[in-house]
C-alpha cells in the first residue's frame, strides 16, 4: 500500500471516530469535548491551510459567534456541534451584530459532527456566506487534505496520532471482558443528566420475557439461555468488582430505560428489532472508543437488563 494512502486512511478514520463521539456526548448533553475541539481543530486547521487561527474566547471570554480568529487574513471559524440551521442563522446574526464584521471578510460554521443538507443556498443580508463552501464538517477537512502533499500530509498525520492515540485491547484481556466494561462506560458518565431512582431488580425473565413479550419469549429465552454460560460469570464478577456505585447503577438504569422504550416504539413494539438496533447502536459507540467488541456480549448485556425490567420497562408498573 502507499504510503500517502496509509496516511490518509488513518486520517479519514480518526477524524470519522472524533465525530462519532462529538455525537455521542451531544446526545448526553455533555459538551466539555467542545471546548477541547476548538483547540485541536484550531491547530488542525493551521496545519491543513496555512491559516493563523488563534482560540476568540483566548482574546476575550465567551466571543461572540465565533471561535476561532485569523486577524491578517481576516478569517473566522464557529465551532459546533449542532447541525441545525437554525444554529447557522444565529451565528451569521451574532456575528453580524459585532464589530468583528469590519475585520473579517469570511466565516465559516465547522460542524464537529455530520452536517445536514440544506436547502438554502446563501444566508445573511450585510454579512453572507456560502452554505455549500462556508459550512463544513470533517469530510471537507478530509478532502481538503488529500489535495495536499505528502509531506503535509505526514504532518498532519503525525498531529492527530498525537492528539487521537490508538486504543488497543489491553494485553490478556479478553474481548467479552472489553465489551462489557466498554458498555458500563458508555452509561455511566458520571454527568450524566437522567438520573434515576432505586436499585436494579433481580433477574425476573418469567414475568418479563414470558408475560409481556409472549409472541417473541421462545426466540429471547433461547438467546439468553445460550448465552448465559459464557458471559453470566464475567457479568457477575464485573459488577462485583467496580467501584461504580448505587449513583452511577441509577443513571444506568435510568438511561437503558428512556434509551430502550424509544428504541422499542420506532420498532412498533417488536423487541427482537428493538435489541438488535441497540446492539448495532452500541456496536458503534464501541468502535469510537478503540474497543475490538464481542457482539454476543452486547445482546446478553441488553437482555440481561431486560429481564432486570431496565431495557424495555413497562409504561405502567404492572409487572416491573
Amino acid at each position: 500500500m502507499l504510503q500517502r494512502q496509509i496516511y490518509m486512511e488513518k486520517i479519514t478514520n480518526k477524524l470519522a471516530v472524533l465525530a462519532h463521539k462529538v455525537e455521542l456526548q451531544t446526545s448526553l448533553n455533555l459538551t466539555d469535548i467542545n471546548i477541547h475541539a476548538e483547540f485541536f481543530f484550531c491547530e488542525l486547521l493551521n496545519l491543513v491551510f496555512d491559516l493563523s487561527l488563534v482560540n476568540a474566547n483566548t482574546i476575550k471570554a465567551n466571543a461572540k459567534a465565533i471561535d476561532l480568529i485569523d486577524f491578517d487574513n481576516r478569517f473566522a471559524i464557529q465551532v459546533t456541534s449542532t447541525s441545525d440551521f437554525k444554529k447557522i442563522k444565529h451565528t451569521i446574526d451574532g456575528f453580524i451584530s459585532t464589530d468583528n464584521i469590519n475585520k473579517i471578510d469570511r466565516l465559516v460554521v465547522l460542524m464537529l459532527t455530520k452536517k445536514k443538507k440544506y436547502h438554502a443556498k446563501t444566508y445573511g443580508s450585510n454579512f453572507t456566506i456560502s452554505i455549500k463552501d462556508d459550512i463544513w464538517d470533517y469530510t471537507d477537512i478530509i478532502k481538503a487534505i488529500n489535495a495536499l502533499m505528502i509531506d503535509k500530509i505526514k504532518k498532519i498525520h503525525d498531529y492527530l496520532e498525537f492528539q487521537i492515540p490508538e486504543k488497543n485491547n489491553k494485553a490478556g484481556i479478553p474481548k467479552e471482558v472489553n465489551t462489557i466494561l466498554g458498555m458500563i462506560k458508555i452509561l455511566s458518565i458520571e454527568d450524566h443528566p437522567m438520573i434515576g431512582n432505586g436499585f436494579l431488580d433481580e433477574p425476573d425473565p418469567q414475568k418479563k420475557i414470558n408475560k409481556r413479550f409472549s409472541d417473541y419469549a421462545d426466540y429471547l429465552m433461547g438467546i439468553y439461555v445460550s448465552l448465559i454460560s459464557t458471559y453470566a460469570g464475567i457479568l457477575a464478577e464485573i459488577s462485583s468488582q467496580s467501584d461504580a456505585g448505587t449513583l452511577n447503577i441509577n443513571k444506568i438504569s435510568a438511561y437503558l430505560k428512556r434509551f430502550s422504550d424509544a428504541n422499542l416504539d420506532e420498532c412498533e413494539g417488536d423487541p427482537v428489532k428493538a435489541l438488535n438496533k441497540m446492539t448495532e447502536y452500541y456496536a458503534e459507540k464501541l468502535i469510537a472508543d478503540g474497543i475490538d467488541y464481542d457482539d454476543s456480549a452486547i445482546q446478553y448485556y441488553l437482555i440481561d437488563n431486560m429481564v432486570r425490567c431496565n431495557v424495555f420497562p413497562n409504561k405502567v408498573s404492572s409487572i416491573c
